[in-house]
């Protein structure tokens, strides 16, 4: 993959005015209430000249190599409404928006906010350290890069199937390891009652397909939770030998403003490495992310439901915070 580039769509001119268009006849009937956005009927958008370039991205998302990077989003010349209007349009031809956090944030915001990527409450993407690979909780998850850090941020993503059948090869025991239920920290969001943690495999097969769920960090701090199992001896190596083939056979690439990063999470784990932001608020590093839900995306086990309906609560609000 990093030799060529067939993986990267570069919007022309007619992509930007269709998607411009269309950002204007919603923004017509949302006024400037990006709320507005929630529940808009897919089937009522007409992408015009970037429909097809778009149905070939879910093409690639669903049957294809699992990834896609759309480059060239005019974030410099539109205001960030209209901007957010083209992002969820382009999300909502891959499928349902969902929260991003108990507060109901249909669009999150990845960036630094000072917090701790070891403690078991915070989200990595809260912080600015190196996160290990992991797929999140969703089909399908986007980013949009509005400002890049100083220094570091690569984003790495690697083709879930091909480390399995690599480990396979290697150490079917490490395999089978990682088919059995581990717990999963909720990051301390759940409902009063509910149990802080969830239970699941990495590697999970239905249908004919493979379906994976990456996530040491969350697991491990899963495992850390009062009443829980330590992981074992054969668990710890199952992962060891997954971040080693991770590391061996993931594609990194370094985002520039105005790039779409879209994932298949059932296919593909990602992380990024850390980084340095500016001392300028203003240009500290912002990625737009959405996650996505399509039920059509990969068969899932019913465990999955923890992972594509979102995250909320009995007080989430839903709002698109821009």
């Amino acid at each position: 993959m990093a030799a060529r580039d067939d993986w990267i769509y570069t919007l022309g001119g007619d992509d930007i005015a269709a998607l411009g268009d269309i950002a204007k006849q919603v923004r017509a009937r949302i006024g400037d209430d990006a709320d507005g956005l929630i529940g808009l009927d897919p089937t009522s958008i007409d992408l015009g000249a970037f429909g097809a370039p778009m149905a070939e991205v879910f093409h690639q998302i669903k049957d294809g190599r699992g990834f896609q990077l759309i480059r060239g989003m005019p974030v410099a010349d539109w205001d960030r409404l209209d901007l957010a209007i083209a992002y969820w349009l382009i999300g909502l031809q891959i499928g349902t928006p969902l929260s991003n956090n108990p507060d109901g944030d249909m669009i999150g915001h990845v960036t630094d906010m000072g917090l701790d990527y070891n403690n078991p409450s915070h989200r990595g993407y809260q912080t600015s350290a190196h996160m290990l690979f992991h797929t999140d909780q969703c089909d399908v998850v986007t980013l949009l890069c509005l400002q890049t850090s100083m220094t570091g941020g690569s984003s790495k993503i690697v083709s879930a199937p091909a480390v399995h059948n690599e480990m396979l090869r290697r150490n079917p025991d490490l395999v089978a390891e990682l088919t059995a239920d581990m717990f999963w920290t909720k990051h301390g969001e759940v409902s009063p009652g509910e149990d802080p943690w969830y239970r699941m495999a990495v590697f999970n097969y239905l249908d004919g397909y493979l379906t994976t769920a990456g996530g040491y960090k969350h697991i491990e701090k899963g495992h850390a939770l009062p009443g829980n199992p330590p992981l074992t001896e054969a668990q710890m190596a199952a992962f060891a030998l997954m971040a080693e083939l991770n590391e061996d056979l993931h594609l990194s690439m370094h985002f520039e403003i105005g790039d779409v990063q879209i994932l298949n999470s059932h296919v593909t784990m990602h992380s990024r490495t850390a980084y340095e932001d500016w001392p300028e608020p203003e240009k500290r590093r912002r990625l737009w992310r959405l996650w996505l839900r399509n039920a059509d995306i990969r068969p899932r086990p019913d465990a999955f439901a923890h992972r594509t309906n979102g995250i909320r609560t009995p007080q989430t609000v839903f709002s698109v915070n821009i």
